[in-house]
């Protein structure tokens, strides 16, 4: 499967756009781990049971958390003299950009064909590194959509960092 594997190298500034800024305010969190001092591990799927009925009729339709939602609690388990041991985060599009994604790349794939986009965000002390990821409801050995998806991550959410 292509799959870009890009080494960030303005961490800070990497850092700046993923924890305060709006970097992937398009994303969901699908999942999370973080080591410091202690281990978290974060599963992003919303749980329906802590909403009242009322809030959940408001809620999005995402089985995941959004980033923009989660984004402040995660800095503020960050945020520090010292930096993390190390941390990975899955992020996924959001379901209902895809057809943005896949009218800009004149992709003939049909939405419900896509389990997922994914940018996968890994760092430990050696450095950060971020991967391109698509999960598909089927096989198939047409591998454009993953290129397009390589290519979007690339040019759209990491090239600043380089």
């Amino acid at each position: 499967m292509p799959m870009v594997m890009i080494e960030i190298e303005n961490i800070k500034k990497f850092m700046a756009g993923f924890l305060g800024g709006n970097l992937f305010d398009d994303f969901l969190m699908s999942e999370g781990k973080l080591s410091m001092n202690i281990s978290y591990e974060f599963d992003g799927k919303i749980l329906k049971e802590f909403y009242d009925t009322e809030e959940w009729k408001e809620m999005k339709q995402y089985p995941y958390v959004t980033w923009e939602e989660e984004k402040e609690k995660i800095f503020s388990l960050v945020k520090g003299k010292k930096t993390p041991l190390s941390f990975q985060f899955v992020m996924m599009l959001k379901p209902d950009l895809s057809p943005e994604f896949l009218a800009k790349y004149n992709l003939a794939v049909r939405e419900d064909e896509i389990a997922g986009l994914f940018i996968n965000i890994l760092y430990d002390r050696q450095g950060l590194k971020c991967t391109s990821g698509v999960s598909r409801k089927t096989f198939v050995l047409d591998k454009t959509l993953e290129e397009a998806w390589d290519q979007e991550v690339k040019e759209r959410f990491l090239t600043k960092y380089l």
